[in-house]
């Protein structure tokens, strides 16, 4: 039976004043009762390419001490990276490394954690660079959610899926809801954010563009079964989480 998707929060941006190492964000969204976490694979302490077997497993050990599941890694590498000569390769190496360390976690987690890489692609991206990088995420049993617009032109790749921000969409004049349907078994990572005609805003806020009861309704039938809570950029990351919550549920039951 579908029901509306559990909230994760998603560590990126959710910085806890004077702290910096990675497990102050998580004892923190563990404290504001959720039960999903995606974590941040730019920070410090974090990087795929900075932990190794035991560190993996230490940090699935620390999830499980604190009831959370793991619902993937955001890697948000500006997308001219990955089509500048420069940067590409490093980019490329960089989603590779992260679906690495998703597809590790994910099962040490257990329970309903899942091995999701969100990143943001350019619409230029070469095909080859895409069935790269979808070949990385069928090597290492994840899956890679690429949150760029949906477009009628773009060339699918095996392996990358898609996952969706709101924001972009409601940016863009166009329903996040319906992207969701015309996603289909393809969507794998759905956001939870909210804009005004001034920017981001706390889901629920005064001015949200963010029909929240057709999104909940649309991700229900979808039978996803997490949505992940985008704070950034918010000064106070815990309350604008409580209030994303209240928001959440109360469109869940309308």
């Amino acid at each position: 039976m579908f029901g509306l998707p559990d909230i994760s929060v998603s560590a990126f941006g959710f910085i806890t004043a004077g702290e910096t190492h990675p497990r102050a964000a998580i004892d923190a969204i563990r404290a504001l009762g959720v039960r999903g976490i995606t974590l941040d694979a730019s920070r410090s302490g974090l990087r795929p390419r900075e932990l190794g077997r035991s560190a993996r497993r230490d940090l699935a050990a620390l999830l499980r001490r604190n009831e959370l599941e793991f619902t993937g890694l955001d890697l948000w590498v500006p997308p001219e990276h990955f089509t500048n000569p420069s940067t590409a390769q490093r980019a490329i190496d960089a989603v590779g490394q992260a679906l690495q360390l998703s597809g590790e976690l994910a099962p040490l987690v257990g329970g309903r954690s899942q091995p999701v890489v969100s990143v943001l692609l350019p619409t230029d991206l070469s095909s080859d660079s895409r069935s790269t990088l979808g070949a990385f995420a069928m090597q290492h049993g994840a899956m890679l959610a690429d949150h760029a617009l949906m477009t009628d032109d773009q060339q699918p790749a095996p392996g990358v899926r898609v996952g969706i921000d709101p924001v972009f969409y409601l940016t863009d004049g166009s329903s996040p809801g319906k992207a969701v349907t015309r996603a289909g078994s393809d969507l794998v990572s759905a956001r939870l954010s909210d804009t005004t005609a001034m920017g981001r805003c706390v889901v629920g806020a005064q001015g949200g563009k963010l029909d929240l009861q057709s999104y909940a309704g649309a991700l229900i039938v979808s039978g996803q079964q997490w949505v992940t809570l985008d704070v950034r950029d918010f000064p106070e990351p815990g309350a604008a989480v409580a209030k994303s919550i209240e928001a959440w549920r109360e469109a869940g039951t309308l």
